[in-house]
């Protein structure tokens, strides 16, 4: 599972020992959401499942709203930034970070924290403030991915027709969760669908132009 990456730790987590059981609360809480929906996400809950007692736990948070603040952040954060490396190796073709990054995006829908806790995120973020602050906040780093890949593999194409096919691309991508996620109705193609995704993006990239993104009049 991937490792949380803690940024606001709690004030009262000053210590070591302290930095490892908001780290445990977090995780724990993470399970939870993963294995039960955020329905079973209660306080009684994490602190069984993190070894604590429910009076230490309301130490460190005083209600499930705060927590869960936190643990959203730390989970977002875990996604934040490791495609970097990848734009900046200059060994790679822009069609070979291109891949290598989508083929990461797309392994990683089969993963079953992303299938179990983005979908709990996305429902949540439709009534939750900070939910949706920070889903905004990753959705935004990604499509900012994406326009700059699309320039580096269609320079042709303007600055706001790049944004907009990042915002076809970004939304296909997430999509796909609900049918060749972990344990979804078509697991079992996730490889092929993943390549001809692909295949699809980078021929849809290369060959796309401003008069087609706004008009159909030359396709029907």
């Amino acid at each position: 599972m991937r490792q949380l990456k803690i940024r606001h730790l709690q004030k009262k987590a000053s210590s070591k020992k302290g930095q490892a059981t908001v780290t445990a609360i977090l995780n724990a809480a993470r399970s939870l959401v993963i294995e039960e929906g955020y329905a079973g996400l209660s306080m009684r809950a994490i602190a069984t499942r993190s070894g604590i007692k429910i009076g230490n736990l309301t130490y460190y948070y005083a209600s499930k709203t705060e927590l869960l603040a936190d643990l959203v952040d730390a989970v977002i954060q875990s996604y934040v930034g490791w495609w970097d490396e990848v734009m900046a190796d200059d060994t790679l073709s822009p069609e070979q970070q291109f891949v290598t990054i989508l083929t990461f995006i797309l392994e990683d829908l089969g993963a079953p924290e992303t299938t179990g806790f983005f979908p709990e995120l996305w429902a949540l973020a439709n009534h939750e403030k900070n939910a949706s602050e920070a889903m905004g906040y990753l959705y935004q780093l990604e499509h900012d991915m994406l326009v700059e890949m699309i320039g580096r593999l269609n320079p042709s194409l303007g600055l706001e027709d790049r944004k907009i096919l990042a915002v076809h691309i970004l939304a296909s991508i997430e999509g796909h969760t609900v049918f060749i996620g972990y344990r979804k109705k078509w697991t079992q193609y996730a490889k092929p669908v993943s390549n001809i995704l692909i295949h699809s993006y980078l021929s849809l990239i290369r060959s796309l132009t401003h008069e087609e993104i706004h008009t159909l009049q030359n396709s029907v």
